[in-house]
């Protein structure tokens, strides 16, 4: 009986570390999409830092700082959580790798879909509809 205790348990546990090891090794590169006439630039992340958590973080391609963002902290990142906060940084990679997503648009990239409107543009996380409105300006959270 211990046995067949212990040898089911050790099944269970393989078969645990089995069904997450896919969707690690699966999790495809960040990309960078450039929105609003190239104004405003996202890193898209489906495990950002590695960490396994997916986020957008996305500046201004002039560097400067939203409106309403603390003193320096000129990127605005959103994990697909909701939490949003502010680092100082830029979006890495090279602008010639961008996907552009013109007004009128959309594209789905990294479970995250991309819509751009004419003067802003909404970034939300497929799963729970987590998002962000962003324009030059600023960038709020928001649920879609």
């Amino acid at each position: 009986m211990v046995r067949a205790f212990a040898a089911m348990s050790a099944t269970v546990a393989v078969l645990g570390a089995l069904t997450a090891a896919p969707a690690t090794a699966a999790a495809e590169p960040d990309r960078t999409v450039r929105i609003l006439d190239g104004q405003i630039r996202c890193l898209i992340s489906a495990d950002w830092q590695g960490r396994g958590r997916p986020a957008t973080v996305c500046g201004r391609v002039d560097g400067q700082t939203f409106q309403a963002t603390p003193k320096g902290m000129n990127l605005a990142v959103m994990l697909g959580t909701g939490a949003v906060y502010y680092i100082a940084g830029s979006v890495p990679g090279p602008e010639s790798a961008d996907i552009v997503v013109g007004a009128g648009q959309t594209d789905h990239i990294n479970g995250w879909t991309v819509r751009s409107e004419g003067l802003r543009a909404f970034i939300s996380y497929d799963i729970g509809g987590h998002g962000m409105r962003i324009n030059p300006v600023e960038a709020t959270s928001i649920w879609l």
